[in-house]
Parts: structure tokens; C-alpha cells; sequence
């Protein structure tokens, strides 16, 4: 399978001597690879939440259809990925919460329950590109997390591999967490948080340190009484707005719904979210911030219900 996206040479030569390249595959690879590169260059400058969201509803439907004519180009697999895991985190997520706060707890469950779909779709995907990296994934989960680690690190080795890594990782974390199967789907945690691990190895601000963002998001998910490891998730996030300079407003977000929450700090919650409310405008994060204010705006008006004191 080939890991990176084919050059317009590379797809006229497989067009040339290859038969099992057809039109149909052909052309969808082409516009995975010219959506890539226009999304490096475009994505950056969008600045309406609900022109990406109504994106990615489309990608959705689109990389559901391409997969059935290109299963293993992983471009598509990647774009199949990415599109369930922002749609369901970003979108989905948000709109839990809103109903949560409404008191529309049997809403809100449904909207948990479509989000979840997306994730154990995008996990099973993720699995699936791992697979076609190398035969030998199954092998390696079988011998255990320490022989695991070894086959991520000589299957993921160089700068350029650390953003593939961590989005292959942010769908097994969030489809291990998501899970239904309880215990079952915990036990394939530690294989997921040690892919972050390998991708913050090998690049540690890659895709603005969104690893550490997540490793630090874990440990603050449940209060320290509880087996929560709050001031390591604080250590980790605070690394991370380091890192983009606090310019990226979804990890002072973050640190202040997980990680202020958790240890039931009050002032460090609402000093984090005022901040991003009266920031100025940060170009290269312009679009994600944008969200991150909104959330930061809807949790000041649940202050209250998330401390006791």
C-alpha cells in the first residue's frame, strides 16, 4: 500500500503499466491527493465553523461511498478518519453538552450514541490502515504492549510520520474510551496512549501539540481520588500552550473543562476561559478558536454546576 499521496507521474505511469490501477480508483486518488494539498493551503484561511461543519457532514457521506472503490489508498482511509473523529469531538459533542445543560438527557444520549457510530467506524479504519502498513500489527497486539511498542517504533520512525500516528491514535483512544464493551475496550488503551507517546517522540508540536493535548486530557478526566492524575494532565497542557504560544484557544479551553474541573479549581477555571473570550484574533488558529470561544462561553454559564465550592 502506498503511504504517501502518488505524484500526477506516478499515477500516469500506474495508468500505463498497470491493470489493477482502473479509471474509477485512478480518479479517486487524484482528488484525494488535490483535496489534500488544497486543504493544507485553504484550511488555514476558513474562518466560518459552520462552512467546516457542513464539510465534513458532506465528507462523511463522500468517503463512505470512495472507500467502496478504494479501500486501501490511505489518503481515503485518513479522510474517512478524520472526517468521523471532528464531526463526532467538535460538532457532535458540542451539541451533547447543550442539551445536557437544557435537561434533554434522552437527546443528548441519542446524539451520544450517533457519535460513538462514527468513532468505532473511525477505530475500525485506523486498525485497518495499521493492517496494511504491515502484516504483522495482529502479530504485535497479540505479543503484548511491550512488543507492541516495538512494531510502532520500527513501522514509525521519522518526523513525517508523527501526524499519521497521532490521528491512527486519536481514533483507537477515543473508540477504546467510547466503547460499549467496558473492560474490553479499556484493555486496548495502554496500545493507543503509546502510539501518542511514539508520535510526541518524533515530533512533539505536530499538529499543534495536539499528542500532548491528549495525553494531558486523559490523566485529567477523572479527579485524583479516582485514579485521575490531574497535575500531570496540567504539566502536559501546559507544555502544549507553551509550544502554540497560547495562540491555539482549544488547550486553555481544555486545561480549564478537564483539568480545573478536576482538581475543583475555580479561579484557574474562570481566569483560562476569560482569556480566550478576550483574545485577539490569531490568524493561523483563526477557525478552531473560533469554536473554542464557544465552548469557552458555554461553560462559564455551567461555572456552578461543575464546582461545589
Amino acid at each position: 500500500m502506498r503511504h504517501l499521496p502518488c505524484t500526477h507521474i506516478a499515477i500516469l505511469l500506474c495508468a500505463l503499466i498497470s491493470s489493477a490501477c482502473n479509471l474509477t480508483g485512478l480518479l479517486i486518488r487524484s482528488t484525494a491527493d488535490a483535496t489534500a494539498e488544497a486543504g493544507a493551503e485553504i484550511g488555514p484561511k476558513l474562518s466560518d465553523p459552520e462552512l467546516l461543519k457542513s464539510t465534513m457532514e458532506s465528507g462523511i457521506i463522500a468517503t463512505q461511498g470512495v472507500l467502496y472503490y478504494e479501500d486501501e489508498y490511505e489518503p481515503v482511509l485518513m479522510g474517512y478518519i478524520l472526517t468521523r473523529l471532528g464531526y463526532g469531538l467538535i460538532w457532535m459533542g458540542e451539541e451533547s453538552a447543550r442539551l445536557e445543560q437544557a435537561g434533554k438527557f434522552e437527546e443528548a444520549e441519542r446524539v451520544n450514541a450517533r457519535a460513538d457510530l462514527l468513532f468505532s467506524q473511525a477505530l475500525n479504519q485506523a486498525k485497518r490502515v495499521l493492517r496494511l502498513r504491515d502484516d504483522g500489527f495482529d502479530a504485535a497486539m497479540a505479543g503484548g504492549v511491550d512488543v507492541f511498542k516495538v512494531w510502532v517504533d520500527e513501522q514509525f520512525y521519522r518526523v513525517d510520520d508523527a501526524e499519521p500516528l497521532l490521528m491512527l491514535a486519536g481514533a483507537w483512544f477515543i473508540g477504546a474510551l467510547s466503547s460499549d464493551e467496558g473492560l474490553a475496550g479499556a484493555v486496548d488503551i495502554p496500545y493507543a496512549r503509546y502510539m501518542v507517546e511514539r508520535s510526541i517522540q518524533l515530533d512533539p508540536e505536530a499538529n499543534a501539540s495536539l499528542g500532548m493535548v491528549a495525553l494531558g486530557t486523559y490523566e485529567c478526566v477523572m479527579p485524583e481520588l479516582m485514579g485521575g492524575k490531574p497535575e500531570l494532565g496540567i504539566k502536559l497542557l501546559t507544555k502544549a500552550m507553551e509550544q502554540t504560544e497560547r495562540k491555539a484557544h482549544g488547550i486553555l479551553v481544555t486545561l480549564a473543562e478537564r483539568c480545573a474541573v478536576a482538581k475543583q479549581d475555580r479561579k484557574m477555571f474562570h481566569d483560562l476561559l476569560m482569556e480566550v473570550i478576550e483574545a485577539g484574533d490569531e490568524p493561523e488558529y483563526r477557525l478552531f478558536n473560533k469554536i473554542a470561544r464557544h465552548r469557552a462561553e458555554r461553560l462559564l454559564t455551567q461555572m456552578d454546576e461543575l464546582f461545589y465550592d
